[in-house]
C-alpha cells in the first residue's frame, strides 16, 4: 500500500512543475507557468505595436491565465490522491497502527541494580 501513496505522491509533484499556456484572445501575448512560478512569456510583433497600459494589461491577464491553469492541475491532482481508494486504504491502515501501537516490551528486574552491584562487591574473593 505505501507504494500507491508514493506513486500518488509523484504525479502530484510532478504536476508542480508541468508548465501550462495561455494565451491572449487576439494572439500576441502568450504565457507560460508552472504552478509555482512564470516560466515565459512570448510576445508578438504585434504586441510591440500596442500602447503599453495595453500590453501591460495583456500581459497580466495571459500570465494569470497560465498561473490558474497551473493550480488547477495541481488541485485536480491533490482531488485524485485524496480520492484514490489506494491511498484512503494505506492512510486508514497507517492511523490505525498508529492510534493502537504494540506497547514496548517490559523489562522486569529479577533484582534491584543497586542490591546486585553491593552483592558482588561483599561476595568476591579479592583483596583490597
Amino acid at each position: 500500500m505505501p507504494d500507491a501513496i508514493h506513486a500518488s505522491l509523484a504525479e502530484l509533484q510532478a504536476s508542480f512543475t508541468e508548465t501550462h499556456t495561455a494565451q491572449s484572445r487576439d494572439g500576441s501575448v502568450r504565457a507560460e507557468a508552472t504552478a509555482r512560478r512564470q516560466t515565459a512569456l512570448y510576445l508578438s510583433p504585434g504586441a510591440l505595436r500596442l500602447s503599453p497600459s495595453d500590453l501591460a494589461e495583456l500581459i497580466l491577464e495571459t500570465q494569470r491565465e497560465a498561473q490558474s491553469a497551473a493550480e488547477a492541475a495541481v488541485s485536480s491532482r491533490l482531488d485524485g490522491f485524496r480520492a484514490d481508494p489506494r491511498v484512503s486504504t494505506a492512510l486508514d491502515s497507517l492511523r490505525d497502527a498508529q492510534a493502537l501501537p504494540t506497547p514496548p516490551p517490559t523489562r522486569r528486574p529479577s533484582r534491584d541494580d543497586d542490591e546486585n552491584y553491593t552483592v558482588s562487591v561483599y561476595n568476591s574473593n579479592t583483596s583490597w
